[in-house]
């Protein structure tokens, strides 16, 4: 059986040979990895992230750049990062304040330029409402059964959120340019 970061190395090796939209399916499968893993839930919104939720993720990002870059300021914090222009990937818990939980975050600087994190499935951000907020539909006509991957695109920028195996919670949200 491969080991996490044997895993997390064989992704990664694979997002630098494909293109952007591969990269937010690959980041997904990253996520999975991640989670597999983790079972640790923080319970009080951190100072750092009493200002980030679920929805804010979703939606700001689709007002422009500003939104983007509020959204990575704010995780950047969150998450105590130092240097924003190295790759960072950190599976800490962290509670928003709407007290939904993160259970990774992953920082990639230019040129991939991208953000991930993970959202633990307890309590659930629903798939109606992820949907509603952003209007986004289904990565790909065909998506096979279990988890399926929404995009939304506007204003420049990509948010692409992931369901639970059983498409009722939002799991993994990945924010990138529209290239």
């Amino acid at each position: 059986m491969m080991s996490t970061n044997d895993a997390r190395q064989a992704v990664l090796q694979q997002a630098r040979r494909c293109s952007p939209r591969k990269i937010a399916t690959l980041s997904i499968a990253i996520a999975a990895v991640l989670l597999s893993g983790c079972t640790t839930t923080a319970k009080t919104a951190s100072p750092s992230t009493e200002q980030l939720t679920i929805e804010r993720l979703l939606t700001a990002p689709l007002s422009g750049i500003e939104g983007r870059n509020s959204i990575q300021s704010a995780l950047i914090q969150a998450y105590g990062i130092k240097d924003p222009q190295s790759k960072h990937i950190d599976n800490q818990p962290r509670t928003l304040a709407d007290r939904h939980i993160l259970s990774m975050f992953w920082l990639e600087p230019p040129p991939a330029d991208f953000l991930s994190v993970a959202v633990e499935p307890e309590p659930c951000f629903s798939i109606e409402r992820a949907l509603r907020l952003t209007q986004a539909k289904p990565h790909t006509e065909q998506q096979p059964p279990g988890a399926k991957t929404y995009d939304a695109i506007r204003n420049g920028m990509m948010v692409s959120f992931s369901t639970t195996p059983g498409e009722k919670c939002v799991s993994f949200i990945h924010i990138e340019r529209d290239r």
